[in-house]
């Protein structure tokens, strides 16, 4: 038998490493920002009727329906028509939607980092400066369209942490909870549903709060909402018998990890309690360990084992710091801590 041709070989191996699926994420972002997902809502179309109704190169968008097709967001319906799958349906806009995830995680601003991994692996350092000119923040400073997609990229998280703190912990009692970092505010917004007596306070960049009060608008408890801009590396708001931390301390590096969390513990009050939400690493390979890299990346953080999260709260001052119990979720890289204000 002929032994195989090494590039031949090659070529049979690259289905395996998956070098394409950035151009897959590229082609979902393209049709999240034109609306696809939208436009085929109510039912078939056809390649020109998509090309008039976004404003696009007919023969260029026909031929980018046709990837979309290998996408499985769409799927052809008769001819030059093409309809929406389930798959496709997350990408619409307006209620429960991946949209926002889809054009943030595949915008320049979560993607350029990436360019100099090299750099990061050599140094140790985050990339993000010498990619995009500033931090994240400070791009989308200026950058404020990616920067509202970035926010809507959070809204799904947020509803399953949301779904898990009101199930695990009765927060009735609460009377004033401080989203420390909380955009998009819709965890705050769910936490004060359960909460109908409190009032809730969000702390984040400044540039950040237009995209919040855009989303929480129309929310029931958004008149129980005051959004401060500012920095938690500086200070947190003062008065909260409960403050939340989600997907903060793992975009920091020990310094600023222990700065935000010596923050919470000084503007909180004897017998306060607080919430982090945050990936953990396990001893078995999961979706944390890539996000680990991002944050490496991007931010120069990272993300800790349960040991070091929770051994991180209690070097802070915390006390009776515990990872809660989720039915089901014991494994989950997603880790709900509880922390008491000695």
């Amino acid at each position: 038998m002929n032994a195989v041709p090494p590039e031949l070989e090659l070529v049979q191996r690259m289905g395996e490493l998956r070098p394409h699926e950035w151009s897959t994420g590229l082609i979902l972002r393209g049709a999240a920002l034109l609306g696809l997902a939208d436009h085929l809502g109510g039912g078939p179309r056809t390649a020109a009727e998509l090309a008039e109704a976004t404003g696009t190169h007919a023969p260029s968008l026909a031929r980018f329906l046709r990837a979309c097709v290998v996408t499985g967001i769409v799927t052809p319906a008769g001819p030059d028509g093409y309809a929406l799958t389930e798959l496709g349906r997350v990408l619409r806009s307006g209620g429960p939607s991946l949209r926002g995830f889809v054009i943030a995680v595949n915008g320049p601003g979560l993607m350029r980092p990436w360019e100099r991994i090299e750099q990061t692996l050599r140094t140790g350092r985050p990339s993000a400066t010498d990619t995009l000119g500033s931090d994240l923040w400070g791009y989308y400073a200026r950058h404020p369209d990616e920067a509202r997609h970035y926010a809507e990229s959070l809204v799904p998280v947020c509803g399953l942490a949301a779904a898990v703190l009101t199930s695990v912990l009765d927060l009735s009692g609460a009377r004033t909870v401080v989203d420390v970092g909380g955009c998009p505010g819709t965890l705050l917004a769910a936490v004060l549903a359960a909460a109908p007596r409190a009032r809730g306070v969000l702390l984040d960049l400044p540039a950040m709060l237009p995209h919040v009060k855009e989303i929480v608008a129309g929310h029931p408890a958004a008149d129980r909402m005051a959004l401060t801009g500012g920095d938690f590396l500086e200070s947190v708001p003062a008065g909260g018998d409960l403050y939340l931390l989600k997907h903060v301390l793992s975009d920091l590096d020990e310094a600023g990890a222990r700065t935000v969390a010596g923050n919470c513990l000084a503007a909180a009050a004897p017998g306060s309690r607080l919430l982090v939400i945050d990936w953990v690493t396990t001893g078995k390979p999961s979706f944390a360990h890539v996000t680990d890299i991002d944050a490496m990346v991007t931010f120069g953080g990272r993300i800790r084992s349960e040991d070091e999260l929770t051994g991180l709260l209690r070097e802070a001052g915390f006390r009776d710091v515990r990872r809660l119990a989720v039915p089901g979720q014991e494994d989950d890289p997603l880790a709900f801590v509880e922390a008491i204000r000695p």
